[in-house]
């Protein structure tokens, strides 16, 4: 049977403004910086997409903005030789040159987006746009703490930090911080390696199959015109990703999807219990808590504009070019994931002895 998409348009369906505004009234944006803005006040929301107590909705942006020029992902680029990734001098944990060698096209690295080789295997740490011919110093966070070897240069890891450690370091954690939360997400998955490797935990075998049933229910539901996502676990607001482009939306949902279900379908424990129906009040809240806590200019390399939120207990960044919305990423600020349990050892008896 078709799946039939009745769009939730915000305007029809956001929730009241504080002291009793009228229904139906979109929340204010003026706090934003005037791309983000442009975006939210177009927004329309779709019904969810759901995998267990995974819901994702589809964001809608009617006539779109959309950015000039011919773009490609890091994964895209790194895959056809256009983008040359790349150890600066010896080798240096929180620091990659990274070089768009095209002459005719935009490469966008996304914050969480892993690069695999090197030295070791790192995650960019916020939004870049490399404009053609671009070359720039960027910030990474290493995500394999057990290696310092290899060759120079860095392939696609085709794989984003999940969800959990990209909220870490939108906070503004260090790198001893990624570190711990790489351990723990490999310890709660049961993918440890050798080398303390995230890439490597995301690709093992069990886990690479689970998140493979998550992308085939989620992607082929995703409608036509989708350039962003909200996403809601057992009635808990999680966060939201918004692009400027629909192409850049579709190719990099299944690694935000990824992301998402990582903490909320393989870890989450109550995520394996039986599904109930999505509160889609909870996602229209989130989006109305996103409009209202504004944004600032942001640090970003490369030829965007960076932008950043840090309110209402939401953490997010994004980067823009030329006046539109590239990429916005928003979390609710709040650990959902507890710590890992660390069970206390049952001590040795010595009497009565078993033999006894």
């Amino acid at each position: 049977m078709e799946t039939v998409w009745k769009t939730l348009a915000a305007a029809a369906v956001l929730a009241c403004l504080a002291h009793g505004a009228a229904f139906g009234q979109r929340p204010s944006t003026t706090g934003h910086v005037a791309e983000l803005a442009a975006y939210l006040d177009r927004v329309e929301i779709a019904e969810p997409i759901t995998y267990g107590r995974l819901a994702v909705y589809p964001v809608l942006v009617p006539q779109e903005a959309q950015l000039r020029g011919h773009w490609l992902t890091l994964d895209e680029a790194l895959s056809r030789g256009t983008l040359l990734v790349r150890e600066k001098g010896s080798g240096n944990v929180p620091m990659v040159i990274v070089e768009n060698r095209s002459r005719d096209d935009y490469v966008f690295l996304m914050a969480g987006e892993i690069i695999s080789g090197g030295m070791q295997t790192r995650t960019v740490r916020r939004d870049v746009v490399l404009a053609p011919q671009q070359r720039v110093d960027l910030d990474v966070f290493c995500v394999e703490h057990h290696r310092w070897e290899g060759a120079a240069h860095f392939s696609a890891g085709k794989a984003l930090v999940p969800q959990s450690i990209q909220k870490e370091m939108r906070k503004g954690a260090d790198q001893s911080r990624v570190w711990s939360e790489v351990a723990r997400n490999n310890a709660a998955l049961r993918a440890e390696n050798r080398t303390g490797s995230l890439e490597l935990a995301l690709k093992d075998a069990k886990v690479a199959d689970r998140l493979g049933d998550v992308r085939r229910r989620v992607l082929p539901e995703v409608p036509q015109g989708a350039t962003g996502f909200i996403f809601v676990a057992d009635g808990r607001a999680l966060g939201a990703e918004f692009f400027g482009r629909e192409e850049l939306a579709r190719q990099l949902l299944p690694k935000l999807l990824d992301a998402y279900a990582v903490d909320f379908v393989l870890i989450d424990k109550d995520g394996a219990a039986a599904a109930r129906l999505p509160d889609n009040e909870t996602a229209i809240a989130l989006f109305r808590r996103v409009c209202q806590a504004g944004s600032q200019r942001g640090d970003t390399p490369g030829s965007g504009a960076g932008i950043r939120t840090h309110a209402d207990r939401l953490v997010g960044d994004g980067v823009s070019l030329d006046g539109t919305l590239v990429h916005y990423g928003v979390q609710v600020e709040d650990r959902l994931i507890p710590e890992p349990a660390h069970p206390v050892p049952r001590p040795h008896t010595i009497w009565p002895r078993s033999n006894q």
